[in-house]
């Protein structure tokens, strides 16, 4: 048995997952959220997701570091991503920074540290919907943003300036990577190549012949996989996905979100439906290595 455990309001991911995709998997997944008495149902040794980290109150969040020593303990589970060691957002690009790896810096609104390059948006925290802001050029229109977002009913902290970090290539193109980890299995699960500077939704992308056997290529060859590894580890994350581009050559991590949608095109280009297709088989297989008999 598997128990997904996410927030409230991070339910419908996994509901989509169940309801379409992985309607062969209703048998061997349990999702419940973390308001719930998180062992309920189960008897026995299972396997639990700590998903939608970014989500939970930190009081919360020191309960259920609590409850997975008390599964730890008790021997027989398997437990994916700590709730409180696995690293969130801020914590992991701006680690990523100091080390070298992430070309562009991060900054929370309430802190002192200024952007020292320009230009930056301004993002939420705990979301994953991308840039709040239009592209803030210089120190002043950073300023001026600042003070329109005091007038706001917002609270500072929730919310970061990152520097933009350009990874389109001479011929204006940007590619957006994401690849999957549950357990301690990573595959790719999306190319999405674009003209748009900041790329989000597969809406974003350029479908043709040429791009989807470039995504197909990523998805059979897994080419990134040890250096993804890596920061999977660093970032003490087991399940999730991970965004990144490449600038110069190198590798740029945008986010790792612990509470992806599995499911992301309800209407699919033809194109893309041969992918679609191994990605599915493959998730069901990666679900079925994590189970708990």
């Amino acid at each position: 048995m598997i128990r997904l455990l996410c927030t409230q309001r991070g339910a419908f991911p996994i509901k989509r997952f169940l309801e379409v995709d992985g309607r062969r998997q209703t048998a061997r997944i349990a999702p419940a959220t973390y308001r719930s008495d998180i062992r309920a149902g189960i008897e026995g040794p299972a396997t639990y997701v700590f998903t939608d980290l970014e989500r939970v109150p930190p009081p919360r969040l020191g309960e259920l570091a609590k409850e997975w020593e008390e599964l730890e303990a008790a021997g027989g589970n398997r437990l994916l991503n700590h709730p409180v060691r696995a690293l969130r957002r801020y914590e992991l690009l701006r680690t990523l920074y100091e080390a070298g790896m992430n070309q562009f810096n991060i900054y929370r609104l309430d802190e002192i540290r200024r952007p020292s390059r320009y230009p930056v948006f301004i993002r939420r925290e705990n979301e994953h919907d991308g840039a709040v802001s239009r592209f803030l050029q210089t120190p002043e229109e950073y300023d001026r943003e600042l003070e329109a977002i005091q007038r706001l009913p917002v609270a500072r902290d929730t919310l970061l300036a990152v520097e933009f970090c350009d990874t389109r290539d001479a011929h204006g193109i940007v590619r957006k990577y994401g690849a999957a980890i549950v357990g301690g299995e990573i595959k790719p699960f999306h190319l999405y190549v674009s003209r748009k500077p900041i790329v989000k939704h597969s809406t974003d992308a350029i479908v043709n012949a040429e791009t989807a056997a470039e995504e197909l290529r990523y998805f059979e060859k897994n080419p990134h996989e040890e250096a993804l590894r890596e920061i999977f580890a660093l970032a003490r994350i087991d399940y999730g996905r991970i965004d990144y581009g490449f600038r110069k050559g190198r590798l740029q991590v945008w986010e790792i979100n612990t509470n992806p949608y599995w499911v992301v095109d309800s209407e699919p280009d033809p194109l893309r439906v041969e992918l679609l297709k191994r990605r599915s088989k493959w998730l069901a297989q990666a679900f079925a290595r994590i189970d708990t008999p």
